[in-house]
């Protein structure tokens, strides 16, 4: 149900809970923030619930608003089509393996599995 909220009213998560205490922190390397105002306002981030209480943050300060520019799209890790095109030929790789040398490639899928694994989870 709505209840009428649009906007920057809308409830936030912890990503863009991060995102707005990592701004705070390049206002505070930048010296425009004293370490009190610093620590203030990062505790302010981590207990708001809607992105409005995130932007009353920023509001005597430069740059863009952290509720502005995240959005749920942004937030999702999609796989880069190289990575895709990996896994894709690993597995025809695996299936070609097995269905020819049947008893070895059975003893050779577990190693593969997971390099194939390990080497998808590295950034």
């Amino acid at each position: 149900m709505d209840s009428g909220r649009r906007g920057k009213d809308l409830r936030i998560g912890d990503p863009e809970r991060e995102r707005a205490m990592r701004l705070l922190g390049e206002h505070f390397s930048a010296g425009r923030l004293e370490l009190a105002e610093y620590d203030e306002r990062c505790r302010q981030a981590a207990a708001a619930r809607f992105g409005s209480e995130l932007d009353g943050l920023f509001d005597d300060l430069p740059g863009p608003l952290p509720s502005g520019e995240l959005t749920p799209a942004a937030t999702r890790n999609t796989p880069s089509p190289a990575k895709i095109a990996m896994a894709v030929g690993a597995v025809v790789a695996l299936l070609a393996l097995v269905l020819v040398a049947r008893q070895i490639g059975l003893i050779l899928l577990i190693p593969a599995l997971a390099i194939i694994f390990f080497t998808w989870r590295r950034r």
